[in-house]
């Protein structure tokens, strides 16, 4: 193998030359110019190569860990600010007018979301421009789609919320994916080769730009409008910074093919986003169509507390697990060894959600909310149990993405949305916000337990060690709640789950079929085939 490598790497030298007019010196002769023997060339260069792409790749992960994690800890700060800074400036009430706002994001990003941003990540076509150039063409078709459904939509949400008098700001947001249809592509293809520093930048600078809107959207609104200027000035921000620092230019062009390919990747990932509309802000409709817009606005709070770092941890998780997965999908042994490295760091992340909220989440709800939003307390706990769960099953739902497997999440989403109507009806039958989020915690846990059924990856069905991390992370929220309702002395045993995760981490990081080791592997590989370009 070295051999030919070196064979190989021979053959290249002569092409260069020979594209420059000039022929090798033979063995012996001198080379031109210099009037001296040529020096011999070392016959394990090759591997030389390979050893120092082997370095620089595994550099470029710890680089590109930290840079993704930083800019998306900036991301998730300044929405964490930007919606501390509402609470203080605006009522409970008008709070919970602009949390309408969210919800109705949510369904704004549910239509445009076909998963092109994925599909550039996922698809080996990606690294030609003509490709990204298409996908660019079906994205502005799928956008201007969208805006006609969400115009729609804007009423039934009015409707259904009892918000009729907030339909004209509704309706504003449906321009959101008129912008985004702009979006350049690219930006989302480079982490194919582990460069995030562009997506990086921009997720360091749209949403602080957008926190800066507030204070002179104020200044001129004085209500819940002012959350809606944050959110305009955000995302387009977040556009024009999609085209910084990319290594292609934005071109657009269509083909019916690389379309109809896009919807068949795209179609469950817009009703599976569907089904996550319903699921993330279910519980939000029914807090404010059952109990008033001041009690959405501090049910949001303590929502908000619980989800963004949920949010953040499977963010990053993504970002940087689905490139190596994907890339890994013809090497089995790897894949099963990144993915099951992802289990147990999802797991032990949420573990570290729920104690958390346990610990300091009443504090910090007074702390960056104040006394007006105390009677969210309550809920934190059983908030963060609930997005625990729903963290741990990013995993799987990653590991289907980066296999093309787009329905697999959709299947195990609507095994949780049948909590939603659940939830409702408890909220009917008790008037108890607390017995609705438990409802969902239930239907959280058996989603989980699906996502072990329905999600195939290249090695297999997942294995018995998805299961076992899973009833660890049951384990440890059950604890969770009886230290929160019955007695604080359950937390002591939370020693237990956590160790045994933990460990499992550790020994599997530790081996060199984990993650550091893995991409290694990967980069030997793709210099190896680089090397073989000149037969």
């Amino acid at each position: 193998m070295e051999q030919q490598l070196h064979l190989a790497d021979v053959r290249a030298r002569r092409g260069r030359l020979a594209g420059r007019g000039r022929s090798p010196p033979e063995r012996g002769q001198s080379a031109p110019g210099t009037g001296r023997s040529p020096r011999r060339r070392r016959p394990f260069r090759a591997t030389a190569i390979l050893i120092q792409g082997k370095e620089s790749i595994t550099v470029r992960l710890l680089r590109s860990g930290s840079i993704v994690l930083f800019s998306n800890c900036v991301d998730v700060a300044a929405v964490l600010v930007r919606n501390v800074l509402l609470a203080r400036l605006l009522s409970v009430t008008e709070f919970g007018l602009a949390a309408t706002f969210a919800i109705l994001m949510t369904i704004v990003e549910t239509f445009q979301n076909v998963g092109l941003n994925r599909l550039v990540v996922q698809d080996p076509r990606a690294d030609d421009p003509a490709f990204v150039s298409n996908l660019h063409g079906a994205q502005i078709v799928v956008s201007f789609m969208a805006t006609i459904l969400l115009i729609l939509v804007a009423f039934i949400f009015a409707a259904a919320t009892n918000t009729i008098s907030q339909t004209g700001d509704y309706l504003i947001l449906t321009v959101v994916p008129l912008i985004n249809a702009f979006t350049n592509l690219d930006i989302f293809r480079m982490q194919r080769d582990g460069h995030f520093a562009p997506q990086a930048l921009r997720s360091l600078l749209s949403q602080p730009l957008g926190l800066l809107a507030i204070l002179p959207a104020y200044w001129f609104f004085h209500d819940h409008r002012v959350a809606l200027a944050a959110i305009l000035t955000q995302q387009v921000s977040a556009v024009a910074l999609s085209h910084v620092g990319v290594q292609q230019s934005y071109r657009v062009s269509f083909d019916g093919t690389i379309a109809r390919h896009a919807f068949r990747f795209g179609w469950p990932l817009v009703v599976n986003g569907l089904l996550m509309f319903f699921i993330l802000n279910g519980d939000r409709m029914i807090v404010l169509n059952r109990f008033g817009p001041e009690a959405l606005g501090w049910f949001s709070a303590a929502l908000m507390l619980t989800m963004i770092p949920s949010n953040l941890a499977a963010k990053s998780l993504q970002t940087l697990a689905l490139p190596a997965l994907a890339k890994t999908q013809a090497r089995p042994q790897d894949h099963a060894h990144l993915y099951t490295v992802l289990i147990a760091l999802s797991a032990l992340l949420a573990m570290t959600l729920t104690v958390g909220a346990l610990l300091l989440g009443a504090a910090v709800l007074d702390l960056l909310f104040g006394a007006r939003f105390h009677a969210a307390a309550a809920y934190i706990v059983p908030l963060a149990c609930l997005n625990a769960l729903r963290l741990f099953r990013a995993a799987p739902a990653i590991a289907a993405l980066a296999s093309a497997e787009t329905r697999s999440p959709l299947y195990t989403n609507i095994v949780r949305l049948a909590g939603v109507p659940a939830a409702l009806a408890i909220a009917a039958t008790t008037g108890r916000i607390d017995a609705m989020i438990l409802a969902g915690i239930g239907a959280e846990l058996a989603a989980a337990y699906c996502a072990g059924l329905f999600t195939n990856v290249p090695h297999g069905r997942m294995h018995d060690g998805y299961y076992a991390t899973l009833a660890l992370l049951a384990a440890s929220i059950t604890l969770v709640l009886l230290a929160h309702y019955v007695n604080g002395y359950y937390a002591l045993l939370l020693a237990a789950p956590f160790a045994i995760v933990g460990l499992r981490l550790a020994g599997l990081t530790a081996n060199r079929s984990s993650i550091l080791a893995a991409i290694p592997r990967l980069g030997q590989h793709k210099a190896a085939e680089q090397s073989k370009i000149y037969p």
